[in-house]
């Protein structure tokens, strides 16, 4: 596996407004995850292993706390990874885009990404500077 080290100087966290995808009558908002202007979604595509293409995924929902989540404190599986993302059917457990999330004093980093066994992003791990990524944290929680 190949170990790719990327320094993300930007992090928006973006309300998208969208409906269930089984009902386009009842709004289900989420929030996007945008790094440097480019969906997280699309930083995965280059890293996926060979043959496995990153699924469509659907952010977390209005309401949900942003800030503990991107800050590591809601991990999703046994070794600690968050799901930053999650499943289509809204049920944000269900085929997740897990990371871990590592906060330092100066650097926040994700890595070790998979949807699951098999299915890891090849060794794409994020940095960004911890000022800039609380920043972004902050900025998301006054406009919510």
């Amino acid at each position: 596996m190949r170990s790719t080290f990327i320094t993300v100087r930007d992090l928006e966290l973006r309300i998208a407004e969208g409906t269930l995808p089984w009902t386009e009558s009842v709004r289900y908002d989420t929030v996007d995850l945008i790094l440097d202007g480019k969906n997280l979604v699309n930083w995965l595509r280059p890293h996926a292993e060979p043959g496995i293409e990153p699924p469509e995924y659907l952010g977390h929902p209005i309401g949900t706390n942003m800030t503990a989540l991107l800050l590591g404190q809601c991990p999703e599986d046994e070794s600690g990874r968050t799901a930053l993302l999650g499943c289509t059917c809204t049920v944000i457990g269900c085929g997740p885009l897990l990371a871990r999330i590592e906060v330092g004093s100066e650097t926040v980093t994700w890595s070790h990404f998979e949807r699951g066994p098999g299915e890891e992003y090849d060794g794409l791990e994020l940095q960004f500077d911890r000022d800039t990524y609380m920043d972004a944290l902050t900025r998301y929680e006054e406009t919510t």
